[in-house]
């Protein structure tokens, strides 16, 4: 990327851009640019496509449910209202020819429905009307209305009819449910008709088509003839004539499929604006009627397209947007590349100069590391050889002397310098990887009893007599043998046990030994006491070297470290928590395998 020209001073050598790689770079991020742009212009229109598909079948089968609703709203709505009629019909107070009991129960058959029914005429076997639920028409009574087309058709076949339309007295055009009124011997002996208006019918057929704008509602009878909407010019038309010229293959199809008594959605034009039509029956009396025939704009997704043709326009802005950024960003790279070569390359240098100082600081750090291991484990072969004379002297004396303070010093303090210096070596040996165990069946039990005495004879030493060791084991008999090092064992568990003595002035330290609820296949040993608990500055590195912050007992801060090599030379894993069933103290835990 870069070419390095010499001029009059080699020492400051300039750096120019290499304008090949740079046309090239231009070119490559154009065509990426033109590349993304199209894919994503093509991602769009895909997407477009398919959510134009997937709203407008969603459109269609909203449209079919709602044709659906329509036309049970309708049959429902009829079917109750034959069944009151026909009650109303068989009703005693009917036959007694009195106008108030009639018409009591003439107003009770419409009650909950009036929304429907307009009123409800009873004429008697003549055509002549004997009562009617409208007011304004109850000077008719005594009127002449065989030439109904109810009449006809109920005196005729003499059971319940739906007809329509009709024009009313008040030239609104009106459906109606007629039912006929028998004497005991089943001879037609008048009827009850349910007169309807049919807007009110379309009005409340539209009420269930809130979520499509421009639709319009049509009943429509068997062979095409319009019975509602509300307007009145539409009606006694075919409703194939209302859909405009286009007269193709499927809408003559729909319209055999409506005639039949089937359901069913379809796509039309009608004045150059797509539309969608869907129909379903309406049955009377078991038999198909009549269609609700429901018609909307086929336009109900185009706020879909309006989205993704906003998000498309934004996104291909975007990306020529960020194509030109880039190109700034690009130019502003390379000049700033330029200014900076000289500074980092220096840097570089320096840095390079830092790490050959620091490496020799390295080696050097390493050698002295090894010269103190070295030093230290020399010394502590040396210590062992006057120490171990020194503590049997001191115990010797101890014997004749009897209790002998000075002796008991010397004695003291003869075998802390002997465990500092047996530790040391461990620790030498961890180091250099010369660490072994001695491993044999031992009975775990039997080692912790020995331990807790050493541990109590310890504590009386020290006139701790409020102290308190119990011991629990929860394995039988057989199980509590494991294959360990016996001496390395009664180390780790020693140096427990002392450690809970030197933080527990009075209490009791609990020793468990158990099945390991952690560790399937394990046993564990819990050390619980109730002293002072762990100190949170050292908790994080417990088990590391020189670790310690004991104020009665002055240690090295190697007895845990020690701890932890040992119990994972082993395989088993150790450590501690704060003694929170006691509320105060700490509990150390330490895992074995079971078996070898």
């Amino acid at each position: 990327m870069y070419i390095t020209k010499i001029g009059q001073n080699p020492s400051r050598p300039r750096i120019i851009v290499n304008r090949t790689l740079v046309i090239v770079m231009a070119v490559a991020l154009a065509s990426m640019s033109s590349i993304s742009i199209f894919l994503v212009y093509t991602s769009f229109q895909s997407t477009e496509a398919r959510i134009n598909l997937v709203a407008s079948q969603e459109v269609r089968k909203e449209m079919s449910q709602r044709s659906d609703d329509v036309a049970q709203d309708i049959e429902s709505n009829l079917s109750i209202i034959t069944r009151r009629l026909e009650t109303a019909a068989t009703s005693p107070l009917l036959q007694q020819l009195s106008p108030d009991n009639a018409n009591a129960l003439l107003a009770a058959t419409v009650v909950g429905k009036e929304y429907y029914v307009e009123r409800i005429n009873y004429l008697d076997k003549d055509g002549t009307l004997l009562y009617t639920t409208d007011e304004h028409l109850s000077r008719l009574p005594g009127s002449d209305l065989s030439d109904r087309i109810y009449y006809e058709t109920v005196s005729e076949r003499n059971q319940p009819v739906l007809t329509g339309p009709l024009t009313g007295l008040d030239n609104r055009t009106s459906i109606s449910v007629a039912v006929p009124v028998t004497d005991s011997a089943g001879n037609f002996n008048g009827l009850l008709a349910a007169i309807m208006h049919v807007d009110s019918i379309i009005e409340r057929a539209n009420s269930k088509l809130y979520s499509f704008n421009g639709s319009q509602v049509f009943i429509v009878s068997v062979n095409g003839t319009i019975i509602g909407p509300t307007d009145q010019s539409l009606i006694g038309r075919n409703i194939s004539g209302e859909l405009g010229t286009s007269q193709n293959d499927i809408i003559v199809r729909n319209m055999q499929l409506m005639a039949s008594g089937k359901s069913g959605v379809f796509e039309y034009t009608q004045d150059g604006t797509r539309k969608l039509a869907a129909y379903s029956p309406i049955a009377f009396s078991g038999m198909h009627t009549w269609s609700a025939f429901v018609t909307a704009p086929a336009s109900q997704t185009e706020e879909f397209s309006i989205v993704l043709s906003d998000q498309r326009s934004f996104t291909v802005i975007a990306i020529v947007l960020i194509s030109i950024i880039a190109v700034i960003f690009m130019t502003f790279i390379l000049t700033l590349n330029n200014r900076l070569y000289k500074t980092v390359h220096e840097q570089n240098e320096k840095i390079r100069s830092q790490l050959i100082d620091l490496h020799g600081a390295y080696e050097k750090l390493k050698e002295q590391d090894t010269i103190k291991d070295e030093f230290i484990n020399i010394a502590a072969h040396e210590l062992r050889t006057p120490v171990l004379p020194i503590v049997l002297s001191a115990e010797g004396l101890a014997d004749d002397l009897g209790t002998n303070n000075k002796v008991d010093i010397i004695l003291r303090n003869a075998k802390r310098l002997n465990k500092l210096t047996n530790d040391i070596l461990d620790v030498s040996r961890i180091k250099s990887n010369t660490f072994k165990l001695q491993k044999d069946n031992i009975n775990v039990r039997k080692l912790i009893e020995e331990a807790i005495e050493d541990v109590l004879l310890k504590a009386a030493e020290g006139k701790n007599l409020n102290l308190k060791v119990s011991f629990e084991s929860k394995l039988a008999e057989g199980s509590e043998n494991i294959v360990a090092d016996r001496g390395r064992l009664n180390q780790v568990l020693s140096n427990l046990l002392y450690n809970a003595v030197n933080f527990t002035d009075e209490g009791t330290i609990t020793v468990t030994f158990q099945h390991s609820s952690r560790l399937p296949g394990f046993v564990e040993v819990i050390v619980a006491d109730t002293g002072k608990g762990i100190d949170p500055s050292i908790k994080p590195r417990l088990f590391e070297k020189f670790v310690t912050k004991s104020e009665k007992a002055k240690g090295t801060g190697l007895g845990l470290y020690l701890c932890k090599a040992i119990i994972e030379a082993h395989g088993g894993q150790i450590w501690a928590e704060d003694n929170s069933a006691e509320g105060k103290g700490a509990v150390f835990t330490f895992a074995l395998p079971a078996s070898a």
